[in-house]
């Protein structure tokens, strides 16, 4: 569990490593007292007992600093001062017990554990700024180009020139790479698979850069549905959208690509599931996240090669993108409820409430053996030792089975996150009025976004669905997909129509999505990509994971100026 180490606290000189502080506790009383917490983020959780002191004796115990913790003791039966506090990290806490009920009190402050990421960004953003002045400087100054070009113009000056050619050769205007594609969509892709990179090297070892333990949302739990709605989404609709081409492509041929496209995305998944610590083929986990992203671009790029009319309409009106797809609607919305709607009974039986349970110490440990209720059970029964050994919540909930976040239920409902990447794709290829584009972008992030907000009671844990990146839960599907709407709509706007922003670096990434992903999955733990730091501190891990995005980003760029494209 997470109140662990007691001794580290004990020590004159404790070594805490990220997310810890120290709490020590005098106990004034003349009768013994237990001491009993639990953290805010265990959901409906029992407290633990911690320790037991005797009169006028103390001890200290490590407290993560993640959530809030809860706090209280136990003196002859009776339960006394309860408390709720968030505590800092590295920080060194005292706690007299006495009849008064005293709070917790500060014994010795640390740094402030937000600081390396102030001076990153800090530092980030005078390297931007830098770079930005240095390219209007060179674009603007021709006196700077000439100084720069002179060596060139001497070697055609000495190598003499026939009459009418003029002594400077002015070099031929650059093509333009993917006239015809939106720049925002790139940019948007890229800042996905960027964040991706970074959370996956760690993040700094900061909560908000870490997946949630179970319900809630963090900015690691947005970038897959992201870069899922972007990628596979948008991409879904172009190969329909062939059929309308002179002469049109058949449809089988369609269909054949994106068979082959699924099943080398699934067959990928399967080799860097084998790279990560695998002994034995038993040992090889099935589930992934390019085999999700294989199945629901199969699933939604067969639905709408199927669906998808031939003709063109001339007059569009102004549900067109909506009322010309509405089986696609059906199917998507049927799978994506699916999984609220079905029952299973057996060993891990439960009601509807069960359906998004942690299991272990969640709902006071009724269902210890129920990680992920249906999901779970379904997976489990499926895969059997073929799943993810370790979920997130795991140390907090001290559950024992196996769970993976990219199960078959999960799965499901992660369809209709692609297929509102589609409808952001038909809005943008249907309509030409740029006004008609951001608006239906707006409300539909709006409508998706409250809809999602209203499932989950606007809260991490109530709501009859709550927010779910491991369930990959109907709430969570519309939330991050209301966020991914907005986004684009802004980065439409700003990038493609303003042009006020050309969208690097995040553009360059987004060209080579698919590499990147797949070399920082291979490279993850190899140097210069990464290293074992000498110390433990969001410092020493924040700067080794920029640095090895960082890296990622100039491949990207190298690529892109080599005019090298490399898709599946």
């Amino acid at each position: 569990m997470l109140f662990d180490n007691l001794n580290k606290c004990l020590k004159n000189h404790q070594n805490l490593i990220y997310d810890e502080a120290c709490l020590d506790i005098f106990n004034n009383l003349t009768v013994n007292v237990q001491i009993f917490g639990q953290y805010d983020e265990c959901h409906e959780c029992d407290p633990q007992n911690l320790a037991v002191l005797e009169a006028n004796n103390s001890t200290s115990i490590v407290v993560n600093t993640r959530s809030p913790i809860s706090l209280y003791y136990v003196s002859e039966g009776h339960q006394h001062c309860p408390f709720k506090r968030l505590l800092y990290e590295h920080y060194r806490y005292g706690w007299n017990i006495t009849e008064q009920c005293t709070p917790i009190y500060i014994k010795e402050p640390a740094d402030d554990v937000y600081l390396p990421i102030l001076m990153a960004f800090v530092i980030l953003f005078c390297f931007g700024t830098m770079w930005y002045m240095v390219k209007c400087i060179y674009k603007n100054s021709g006196r700077l180009r000439r100084l720069l070009l002179w060596s060139s113009e001497t070697e055609e000056n000495l190598g003499g020139s026939s009459a009418g050619t003029p002594l400077v050769i002015e070099r031929a205007p650059s093509i333009r790479k993917h006239p015809h594609r939106i720049k925002s969509v790139d940019v948007f892709r890229g800042l996905s698979i960027i964040l991706m990179i970074f959370i996956n090297y760690g993040g700094g070892k900061y909560w908000f850069f870490e997946h949630s333990v179970w319900n809630g949302i963090t900015i690691a739990d947005l970038v897959f549905p992201w870069y899922v709605l972007m990628d596979n989404g948008v991409i879904s609709v172009s190969f329909p959208s062939r059929s309308l081409e002179t002469p049109p492509l058949p449809r089988r041929q369609i269909i054949f690509h994106i068979i082959r496209r699924s099943f080398v995305l699934i067959f990928i998944g399967l080799i860097l599931n084998s790279n990560q610590n695998m002994s034995t083929i038993a040992d090889l986990r099935f589930p992934g996240v390019l085999q999700r992203i294989g199945i629901t671009y199969f699933i939604v790029g067969i639905l709408e090669v199927i669906f998808t009319k031939r003709s063109e309409v001339e007059n569009v009106s102004i549900i067109h993108d909506v009322a010309t797809a509405w089986p696609q609607w059906i199917f998507c919305h049927l799978y994506g409820c699916y999984p609220y709607m079905c029952n299973i009974s057996g060993r891990c039986a439960w009601m509807w409430e069960r359906l998004l349970g942690s299991g272990g110490l969640d709902d006071g440990g009724r269902f210890m053996n129920c990680t992920g209720g249906a999901a779970g059970y379904i997976d489990r029964a499926i895969f059997g030792h073929h799943m993810y050994k370790k979920p997130p919540c795991n140390k907090l909930y001290e559950t024992t089975v196996y769970y993976d976040p990219e199960g078959i239920l999960g799965t499901l409902t992660s369809i209709l996150t692609v297929y509102l990447g589609v409808q952001a794709g038909r809005i943008l290829n249907t309509y030409q009025n740029v006004k008609a584009k951001v608006i239906r972008w707006i409300v539909w992030g709006l409508v998706t976004g409250l809809l999602g907000g209203a499932l989950c009671g606007f809260s991490r844990d109530n709501g009859p669905i709550p927010l779910n990146k491991q369930l990959w839960s109907l709430s969570f599907t519309l939330v991050t997909s209301g966020m991914a709407f907005i986004t684009q709509a802004f980065l439409f706007v700003t990038v493609d129509i303003l042009r006020k922003w050309g969208g690097r670096p995040f553009f360059y990434p987004g060209m080579n999505a698919i590499v990147l992903y797949i070399g920082h999955s291979i490279m993850k733990d190899t140097f210069p990509f990464a290293w074992k730091p000498t110390t433990i501190s969001h410092a020493t891990y924040l700067f080794m994971d920029l640095w090895g995005t960082f890296l990622w980003v100039a491949i990207s760029i190298f690529l892109y100026k080599r005019n090298i494209f490399l898709t599946i």
